[in-house]
């Protein structure tokens, strides 16, 4: 049984048409017969039913469909992880959310690039699902991400940063003389919130938060992605928006932040770092080792709160 065949039977079975499968393997049907013949002589059991109707999976070829996709994704991994080492790149992929640049990411950047001035550290903004997906394939070494995301959970994990869930609201609104706001005083006031589709969870946290506090909801007049991006839409009016205290430190124009009294787990913030760490090269974990120390000789980082 060869990593080929493996292919060419996910290929099959995921198309169910040997003709299909064939094109999108770029080969001839009739040695894609032959190899799927093969492997089901060396493994002794029969992957697939044919007929006239069609292909269908066997009882047998499900549960191997299932292994094999996992068989390629490791096959695929253990091929990046080794290019990389052979090729003995000094350099750690470190991917993070756009609250990391708060208070954390540059001066910790600093100070590892002067402790370690042999690796390159490469950096790049994105959402936390696509960065654990990156993480898990392989592609990032290191990433920054919310925690208590749920797609974090086959990563390992360290909380870096703590701070107080705040209310961004636009400086020339009423309301932000006031010295700390409710939820339900929010309510009423159109709210600023990441699309969902790229946020699996925080959203549906903020949007869980309202509904604790009061029973009614913002109305959601606009989506930003970017932390940044959110910031100059409440400086320019457009809404307010939930965020970490430490965006006061980015001191964005027309943007007030103000505290919120309402108590509840969901209302502190907390950045984590995720990593795998079988996967980690010599330079990933150099990172990962320097960044455990350098947050465990700063407990300032485990708590943020507007003055």
């Amino acid at each position: 049984m060869s990593f080929r065949q493996i292919r060419h039977f996910v290929a099959v079975a995921e198309e169910l048409h040997f003709g299909r499968a064939a094109k999108r393997l770029n080969m001839a049907q009739p040695p894609l017969s032959q190899s799927i013949r093969r492997l089901e002589a060396d493994l002794g059991v029969e992957l697939l039913a044919r007929s006239r109707k069609g292909v269908e999976l066997t009882a047998a070829g499900e549960i191997f469909l299932r292994e094999a996709r996992q068989a390629l994704i490791h096959a695929d991994l253990a091929r990046k992880l080794a290019l990389r080492e052979a090729q003995k790149a000094q350099e750690v992929r470190v991917g993070f959310i756009g609250p990391a640049l708060y208070r954390l990411l540059p001066p910790l950047l600093v100070a590892f690039t002067r402790d370690n001035p042999a690796i390159d550290v490469r950096l790049y903004e994105e959402r936390t699902p696509a960065l654990v997906k990156a993480i898990v394939q392989g592609e990032t070494d290191v990433g920054f991400v919310t925690a208590g995301s749920q797609e974090i959970e086959d990563c390992d994990t360290l909380i870096v940063e703590r701070a107080t869930i705040v209310a961004a609201i636009p400086a020339d609104w009423p309301i932000v003389s006031r010295a700390s706001l409710t939820l339900a005083e929010l309510a009423d006031y159109p709210l600023i919130l990441p699309p969902a589709q790229n946020h699996a969870t925080e959203p549906r946290q903020v949007l869980k938060m309202f509904g604790s506090a009061g029973g009614r909801l913002p109305n959601v007049i606009q989506e930003s992605t970017h932390s940044n991006t959110t910031l100059s839409l409440v400086g320019a009016g457009v809404g307010f928006s939930i965020i970490t205290g430490t965006a006061r430190l980015a001191n964005p124009a027309n943007v007030r932040f103000v505290p919120l009294t309402d108590h509840m787990p969901s209302s502190d913030w907390a950045l984590t770092m995720i990593w795998r760490d079988a996967q980690l090269t010599r330079a990933g974990r150099r990172f990962v080792d320097f960044t455990r120390n350098y947050v465990a000789d700063r407990p300032e980082l485990m708590s943020f709160a507007i003055p």
